[in-house]
């Protein structure tokens, strides 16, 4: 075992050796066959199941997307493909992709996870016993700290409700908590003796070591272990999965020496300098205290309220804001924001009305926008937090203050635009302050980058005409129609293949679903004429891989996931999730029109720009006769349809 670091911060309990790539990751090599073995015996409709609420639909399944907030059903899953997408958000892949999206784990992690749900033995192939022998007890150690966490939470509970309990029952009832909230979010109580969690749990041979990895108890100078909460109102902490990972406990006891939250110390399994996800059984700047117990009513309402503490959330609860939730840690991180962007994009940001409070909102907000949130900024009245303002002023008055909120981008400007001396250089400054954050939006979207960059020189300069300020800062945009002109130009010469033909997108489909249709001699000779590149490649491939070992459906569904483009891979990941539309009966000879179609439509193409080329130097007649032919190719063109 290693000690505590100094700051009691991490616990750090065993080695395993790092590793990289596909079917590699911190515990070695997994064979191929052993993954495919895996999916093939994953009941997928039970592991997705356990995150979304799935309903039959055709010959697939749909449900709310897990990976962003939407009100209709866009999520769809394969269960014999073992293949999922989301039609919203494009997220997709299979169920292994499915539990590392969703569990934070690697892809090793997440293959040895499904194969404990199945029952299989993974052997990793470079491991030497040694190391074996640590990776087994690296997982032992896991799964203890999970059955460890849920006996501190029936301990925590029983207490809540017995006469041990009382002052942590009274103080959740002063700050007006009710046995609803109780339940739903596992309130607990933390009694005043030194051992007595530490006795309860030895009674269920619980070990001190185990204890002391989860930060639940600290050894005494003089040997022994003592308790780390004593006269608390207990919360659990829950990932969004709903693994229970560590507790948070608010004093009672009214002694001003004791720290008036304390939380559970961070706990890593492995070493501290191992980045799987895996190994952080509980690290605070990961967790969203809530979120768990939040995620439905995030996803009906489409937007999340985020606060600073534990108790603002439960108080919002209580008072009908279900989709409350607060960051653990003094301040929200990006793998916070990314955890919250995750189930919505729209944030509404309510944090306390004094300085602090305000300091960490502008913090927050270029974290969310970084990640690709938006939402507002409230901004409650000095001296007040969520909890105080509900509690005297009601939740309509709450509603209200939301619902007038301004867009949290805007208050941020504005916050900094407050901060501007009226000098030159000062302006400067405030630029340049906002410069990164301008940046970042920019990546998610130019035009809201330009918004906001107008929206901040208004402010700083609200007598100046927006074009004349914009020309004084060297940053003047061309006018859209010019932009637009010279694409129009550019197109003429070179026109640009960012979406595909019909008969192009329909070819692909039918050979997703038909691969055997690959094996059409007039296939292979009509590749090149295919014009979206994209589309090419990936027909390319497949006839490669149909070749080099043969490919049927499923074949095709592992194709896809690992294919490398983007575009073609959610398609074909979309068509696959969802129902075949092409009739059995008829797919060779789809494939052979389709064929036909694309072929003899490029050779159109290739007529019509010789006569475009002959156009401007023809006489007037020789210009009439060409002009009505390609008048004539092109009607032929769109009979046959793109």
């Amino acid at each position: 075992m290693v000690a505590y670091p100094a700051d009691n911060s991490t616990r750090g309990m065993s080695r395993a050796p790092a590793a990289s790539g596909r079917g590699r990751g911190a515990r070695g090599l997994i064979d191929h066959d052993i993954v495919r073995q895996v999916v093939a015996q994953t009941d997928m409709l039970a592991v997705v199941g356990e995150v979304v609420d799935i309903k039959k639909k055709g010959t697939s399944y749909a449900g709310l997307c897990p990976f962003h907030a939407e009100k209709t059903p866009s999520f769809h899953v394969n269960t014999a493909l073992h293949v999922y997408h989301c039609k919203g958000c494009g997220a997709g892949g299979d169920v292994i992709r499915f539990v590392r999206e969703t569990r934070g784990l690697g892809f090793v992690d997440a293959v040895q996870w499904l194969a404990d749900r199945a029952g299989i033995e993974v052997q990793h192939q470079d491991l030497s016993p040694t190391e074996r022998a640590q990776w087994e007890d690296e997982r032992s150690q896991r799964a203890r700290m999970l059955q460890l966490s849920q006996l501190v939470q029936q301990f925590f509970r029983a207490r809540f409700s017995a006469p041990q309990g009382k002052l942590a029952a009274d103080y959740a009832t002063q700050r007006g908590l009710g046995q609803a909230i109780a339940v739903r979010y596992g309130l607990g109580a933390a009694t005043a003796g030194w051992s007595d969690l530490a006795d309860h749990l030895k009674r269920l041979n619980c070990s001190e070591a185990d204890m002391l990895d989860l930060g639940l108890v600290a050894p005494r100078a003089s040997g022994g272990v003592y308790d780390r909460f004593r006269n608390r109102l207990m919360y659990p902490i829950f990932t969004s999965q709903g693994d229970l990972v560590a507790f948070g406990g608010r004093d009672v006891s009214g002694d001003p020496q004791a720290a008036k939250y304390l939380n559970s110390p961070e706990v890593i399994v492995g070493d501290q300098d191992q980045t799987s996800k895996f190994r952080h059984f509980y690290k605070k700047g990961d967790n969203v205290f809530g979120l768990y117990q939040a995620r439905e009513a995030v996803r009906r309402s489409g937007k999340v309220i985020l606060t600073e503490g534990n108790l603002d959330v439960l108080t919002l609860v209580q008072a009908g804001f279900e989709n409350a939730v607060c960051a653990m840690g003094t301040a929200l991180t990006e793998v916070q924001a990314r955890e919250l962007r995750r189930f919505t994009d729209s944030v509404v940001v309510l944090y306390d009305g004094d300085k602090a409070g305000r300091a960490a909102a502008q913090k927050a907000v270029p974290l969310l926008l970084a990640s690709g949130c938006n939402g507002v900024l409230v901004a409650l009245p000095d001296g007040e937090d969520p909890d105080s303002f509900v509690r005297q002023r009601g939740a309509a008055a709450l509603q209200a203050l939301i619902d007038s909120a301004p867009p949290m981008l805007n208050a941020h400007l504005d916050t900094l635009v407050g901060q501007w001396d009226g000098s030159l250089q000062g302006k400067s400054q405030i630029l340049q302050a906002a410069g990164p954050l301008l940046a970042l939006i920019g990546q998610h979207d130019a035009m809201a980058r330009n918004m906001a960059y107008d929206f901040l020189l208004s402010r700083l300069d609200p007598d100046q005409p927006l074009a004349e300020n914009r020309a004084a800062q060297g940053r003047y945009l061309p006018r859209p129609t010019a932009v637009l002109r010279v694409a129009a130009v550019n197109s003429l010469n070179e026109p640009a293949v960012n979406e595909p033909s019909s008969a192009e997108r329909e070819l692909l489909l039918a050979l997703v679903w038909y691969p055997a249709e690959l094996g059409q001699p007039a296939l292979v000779d009509a590749v090149d004429y295919i014009e979206h590149p994209g589309i090419r490649l990936a027909v390319r491939d497949l006839l490669a891989t149909q070749r080099s070992r043969g490919l049927d459906l499923a074949g095709v569904a592992q194709w896809a996931i690992e294919w490398s483009d983007q575009t073609v891979r959610n398609w074909v990941l979309e068509w696959l999730a969802e129902a075949n539309p092409v009739a059995a009966g008829r797919a060779a000879a789809q494939v052979a029109q389709l064929v036909d179609r694309i072929v003899s439509g490029r050779e159109l193409d290739s007529q019509m720009r010789a006569i475009a080329g002959k156009l401007a130097t023809a006489d007037p007649e020789q210009q009439r006769l060409l002009a009505a032919r390609l008048f004539e190719l092109r009607k032929i063109k769109g009979r046959r349809g793109r």
